[in-house]
């Protein structure tokens, strides 16, 4: 499913799903790796990837080229929440609603599927991004890659 948004003198900028070890995976590992790890001196091509064969990918394109992405990670059952983890928008492109937009598209997926709700766990710093798009924090602050986050959530069945 595609939802493209065209302006006369701009690239096409389009939100899809896309496949574990796809051109588009890949741009995405490197953009995820730049973004969310090496500013915590970790590397991302560290963590065990192949488990996310079984994770849904979402992205944000711009012509050919991805731009933003998200993981979505199942729940126990088909009527679980799913877990949105590692979203990730280029710098140059934040701040311009990419990174509301790709998150409204994979819920506006899962709604149609009949996933109830996602959760997360929103760094410190994205707390507010995310309380914008509806989700509600729960509990405290707690450690995670070594850095504050909270544990968001956000029902709609």
């Amino acid at each position: 499913m595609e939802n493209p948004m065209r302006s006369p003198s701009a690239p096409e900028l389009s939100f899809r799903e896309y496949s574990w070890g796809s051109d588009a995976y890949g741009q995405a590992l490197i953009l995820r790796n730049r973004l969310l790890r090496r500013p915590l001196g970790l590397c991302l091509y560290d963590e065990e990837l192949s488990r996310e064969k079984q994770f849904r990918h979402m992205g944000a394109f711009l012509g050919g080229s991805l731009i933003a992405t998200l993981l979505l990670v199942p729940g126990e059952t088909a009527a679980s929440p799913m877990h949105m983890k590692q979203v990730a928008v280029e710098e140059s492109f934040q701040g311009q609603g990419i990174g509301r937009q790709l998150v409204a598209f994979a819920e506006n997926l899962l709604r149609e599927e009949g996933i109830p709700g996602v959760f997360l766990h929103a760094r410190q710093t994205a707390v507010g991004f995310y309380e914008k798009a509806g989700y509600t924090c729960q509990g405290e602050a707690f450690l995670e890659v070594g850095i504050p986050h909270h544990y968001m959530e956000k029902h709609w069945g």
